[in-house]
């Protein structure tokens, strides 16, 4: 009965200290982006080489999942900051021509591809660049998940020089998995688990004395 009634106290100061700890913050997760490089859009082979070009600057940003309301909200995030190269590329150059190309998106360890469909459209004063679509990425964690969906943009260069832009997303948080228990919650547990071990020794001081 003694080594019974130590083993319950002993239970009931740990779920008390539990209890008391504060609440563990939810997890932080960090987008990183890649560099991406895409030279000779439309260029006819006749053209200046290079000519147009686009580049796009790998960022790296880190979130608290705690700044998002439970449940699924959503924000935009900034995937690479683009600069668009224009000058000749060619006299049969004119028109439209799609282009497709991917980079590589890492989310707290987790590396995914993203494809992406783009649009380069050829004119004789103005050359306009389209990121058109990309396939969702989906990075599941143990407490929350993460949905990337690019968003369409497109960058105008007249005659020859730089033009520039932002490729974003739009993130999807859902952070209500696996939700950490409340200090009030465990204090429950403790009560609970104190008065079962309390009936369990009436009725064993019962069973003696009879």
């Amino acid at each position: 009965m003694r080594q019974l009634f130590k083993l319950s106290l002993a239970l009931a100061v740990g779920v008390f200290l539990l209890a008391a700890t504060p609440t563990v913050k939810a997890d932080a997760f960090t987008i990183t982006s890649s560099d991406f490089s895409l030279t000779n859009l439309g260029n006819d082979g006749t053209g200046t080489p290079g000519m147009d070009s686009l580049f796009g600057a790998g960022t790296r940003a880190t979130f608290a999942t705690e700044a998002f309301p439970m449940g699924s909200s959503t924000f935009n995030a900034l995937l690479n900051p683009l600069t668009f190269t224009t000058g000749f590329t060619g006299l049969n150059s004119g028109g439209s021509h799609p282009f497709t190309f991917s980079q590589a998106i890492t989310i707290n360890g987790q590396t995914q591809m993203l494809d992406l469909v783009g649009r380069i459209d050829i004119d004789h004063l103005v050359d306009t660049v389209h990121i058109l679509s990309a396939t969702p990425l989906t990075f599941n964690f143990n407490t929350f998940s993460l949905v990337i969906d690019v968003l369409p943009t497109s960058i105008e260069g007249w005659g020859a020089g730089d033009s520039h832009g932002n490729l974003v997303a739009r993130i999807t948080v859902n952070n209500d998995c696996n939700p950490v228990p409340e200090p009030a919650t465990l204090t429950l547990l403790g009560i609970g688990l104190m008065g079962g071990t309390a009936a369990k020794l009436r009725q064993r001081r019962k069973k003696n004395s009879s």
